[in-house]
């Protein structure tokens, strides 16, 4: 069982790659135009935001968001690798991991990693399953 969690971590760490932060949260822009008032976000994506300023007394300049729908990559079937391999972690590296184990297939998902990607979509068997953080 170790040397899967620690060829699933690796396996993981390859497949992620570097992810920019998102930095500070809030509207790129807001737009005021025929009544409608629309905050627009980092990727682009429009809100409509008029009945929390009319009717709730929000503030549409001061309104903080996320960093826009679609903007964290998932990881899609990843790919692992096995012991022996060169860049496979030693024995006595230590992880935080968070595991699955469906249908006799076990997977062990490292924090660190999936703290930045939030989903990794995969096939357990027949399944077809999305592990989310």
């Amino acid at each position: 069982m170790r040397i899967l969690v620690l060829t699933a971590i690796l396996a993981l760490v390859i497949l992620a790659g570097s992810c920019e932060s998102p930095g500070e949260p809030g509207p790129e822009r807001v737009i005021r135009e025929n009544g409608r008032i629309f905050i627009v976000d980092r990727v682009g994506q429009q809100w409509d935001v008029t009945s929390a300023e009319e009717k709730y007394g929000m503030i549409a300049d001061e309104f903080q968001f996320g960093i826009g729908k679609n903007a964290i990559r998932p990881i899609s079937d990843p790919q692992f690798i096995h012991s022996g391999i060169s860049s496979f972690p030693d024995a006595d590296a230590t992880f935080l991991v968070m595991g699955v184990s469906l249908n006799g297939d076990n997977r062990a998902y490292p924090i660190d990693v999936m703290s930045r990607h939030e989903v990794v979509t995969e096939k357990f068997g027949d399944a077809y399953v999305s592990v989310a953080y």
